[in-house]
């Protein structure tokens, strides 16, 4: 038996509109300093139609808004499609900024991409840079664990243009601060904090606070590239740029983790179970045609 495409598409709409209306929250009084907009963003996240998250794209940009955060990126275990679908959703419903990325794997190294909108797959962290670049995105080290240090030539991690600092696993995992400190050691990185988020934990729980012109992508990109940003470790510690950090020194809310996520309305489950289910049907439809 195969779903007809009205229906599938039907059920898709429902997703979209029913996902529109869910744990809306009111819009937060954009955050200025020193002639910045300050971007609270999560640079690492993955949903789950083409990766391996629990929730669907356009799920994880109502969770993002729940939490308070201008912009994510989703990215995808070396695939794009999800962040394009959640790209368009929340510009659909004027959810917080998406910026199309990927997560790069190699036994080695894991590397995100950023601001890129083709996928990537090349098997060296400086082949896989140097096209994240020549796409006009930028390029994290992710989760930068010892056993993922042997891929990171010094020649590669010259040209990474940020590492992560702060991820979920500095909160229960004694290895990872001191690894992540002195993987960062000695380099130009832009400090990145992000939730690594696939369905559990909180998205957000790690952020980067972006110093940016706006809160547009190309805005965003632009100050990883000049390194305008700062994160917040375990017990407030402070990494990134100084100066920057100064100018938001008496915003200790921004030192908080994410808060923890209201319950999902009934209206968000139907968004995620009929964008599911209408996603099923359009698949089974198509592998039926041929």
């Amino acid at each position: 038996m195969t779903m007809s495409p009205r229906v599938a598409w039907g059920l898709m709409a429902i997703a979209v509109v029913s996902g529109a209306a869910a744990d809306r929250v009111p819009v937060r009084a954009p955050i200025m300093a020193g002639g910045y907009r300050v971007v609270a963003a999560d640079f690492h996240t993955h949903s789950s139609y083409w990766s391996d998250g629990a929730q669907t794209p356009m799920g994880l940009v109502l969770a993002a808004e729940r939490q308070q955060l201008d912009a994510i990126a989703i990215t995808g275990h070396n695939q794009v499609s999800d962040a394009k679908v959640g790209r368009w959703f929340s510009a659909l419903v004027g959810g917080p900024t998406v910026l199309v990325g990927q997560e790069m794997l190699g036994v080695d190294h894991h590397v995100i991409a950023v601001g890129t909108e083709h996928m990537i797959d090349l098997p060296t962290v400086d082949a896989q840079v140097a096209e994240v670049h020549r796409q006009g995105g930028v390029a994290i080290a992710a989760h930068p664990m010892v056993e993922f240090w042997p891929g990171f030539s010094d020649a590669a991690k010259a040209q990474l243009d940020g590492a992560e600092i702060c991820h979920p696993l500095v909160y229960g995992n004694p290895k990872a601060m001191p690894a992540f400190e002195q993987f960062r050691a000695g380099q130009n990185f832009a400090a990145i904090g992000s939730s690594d988020f696939h369905g559990l934990g909180r998205i957000g729980q790690c952020r980067t606070y972006v110093f940016a012109a706006d809160a547009t992508a190309p805005a965003i990109l632009d100050a990883i590239r000049a390194r305008r940003t700062v994160v917040y470790g375990p017990g407030g510690k402070t990494y990134g740029d100084p100066a920057l950090a100064a100018l938001i020194a008496d915003r200790p809310e921004l030192r908080a983790i994410a808060t923890v996520d209201p319950p999902a309305s009934v209206l968000d489950w139907l968004s995620r179970l009929s964008a599911m289910i209408g996603l099923v049907g359009l698949v089974s439809r198509r592998t039926t045609a041929r």
